[in-house]
């Protein structure tokens, strides 16, 4: 798959995927093939020097290009560039096993190069991940290692080649698939999610009745945090998963890292906890830029990062909305 195909893509769809994918692996146990041995001293080594011993981040994008889609062809996507309508912000610790995830909403308040307002979502379109992961670390004051990203073909193909995914519909919906064209309705409730169903949960935010985003963003987290724990319960699955992540989303996080952190978190999954919520959504019309923008709230931001950072709850500093159809 080539690198420009899998950049692009997602809009409402989660990122998810890509942190499903990442986190998904890191709460399952991989079975690594044994090396002949007398590479057995090369490999270790390699893989000690893969090891992550400090805390880290992990930004997952799912961007919105209309790559691949039926919607490619309309002149607003023509370019084949995207957004990134979905973007979470993961907090790894691999010494005390805490994962957090951490929406970054795609309203955000951010400042292009002339210092004019846009929103967060507009720093990918205009510089790509580079641009996306300036904006977090000057909005959050924290450093990110690695990127992964994915869009809607690769998401949906994600999904049908792990077989599905097992989630909780809040509300009743329905939308197009945006790959197939196709009518896809949901019905409220826990069931099995094919590609693109599970796309469609990740996108839908119109349905809403209230801080629309936000809500979608809930479901988009409730994805990755559901893959965590199937692969924790079936850590069979995580090589597949690896494998899936790889082949289907854009990221610079060397695979020997990943497989190193997988078995570490697998030997302690005891310790595992995983924590989730969102940066500040409020928001309302700007005048000077006549946009709906986030509030942009660097002092909730670093409370947030100062929670999550001593394994604590993100929802104590920015509450969840409630959600409920419109």
């Amino acid at each position: 798959m080539n690198a420009t195909k899998t950049m692009a893509r997602l809009a409402g769809v989660l990122l998810a995927v890509l942190g499903l994918a990442l986190m998904l692996v890191l709460a399952g146990c991989s079975q690594p093939q044994q090396p002949q041995k007398e590479s057995l001293s090369a490999a270790n080594d390699t893989m000690a020097s893969a090891a992550e011993t400090e805390p880290f981040y992990v930004l997952l994008v799912g961007n919105d290009s209309r790559e691949g889609t039926i919607e490619i062809d309309k002149a607003e996507y023509a370019d084949g560039k995207g957004r990134s309508d979905t973007c979470m912000l993961v907090y790894v610790d691999p010494v005390d096993y805490h994962v957090a995830l951490i929406t970054v909403p795609r309203d955000t308040t951010c400042f292009g190069d002339d210092g004019g307002k846009m929103k967060f979502n507009d720093k990918y379109y205009v510089d790509g991940m580079d641009g996306a992961v300036a904006a977090v670390e000057e909005l959050t004051g924290v450093k990110v290692k690695y990127t992964f990203d994915i869009g809607f073909v690769d998401f949906e193909e994600f999904i049908n080649e792990i077989d599905g995914i097992t989630a909780n519909v809040p509300i009743d919906m329905w939308l197009q698939d945006i790959v197939s064209g196709e009518q896809v309705t949901l019905s409220a409730g826990e069931q099995h999610l094919e590609g693109a169903e599970a796309l469609v949960l990740a996108r839908v935010r119109k349905l809403y009745g209230d801080n629309l985003d936000a809500c979608r963003q809930i479901q988009d987290r409730a994805i990755v945090q559901g893959l965590i724990e199937r692969v924790a319960n079936d850590p069979s699955q995580a090589d597949a998963c690896i494998a899936a992540l790889y082949l289907f989303a854009d990221t610079d996080m060397p695979k020997e890292n990943l497989t190193n952190l997988v078995d570490s978190f697998c030997e302690n999954a005891d310790k595992l906890t995983i924590v989730s919520g969102t940066g500040p959504y409020a928001g309302g019309i700007d005048g000077d830029v006549n946009l709906w923008l986030a509030y942009r709230d660097e002092d909730a931001w670093h409370s947030i990062i100062d929670v999550v950072e001593a394994g604590g709850d993100p929802t104590t500093v920015v509450p969840l909305p409630s959600v409920y159809a419109k």
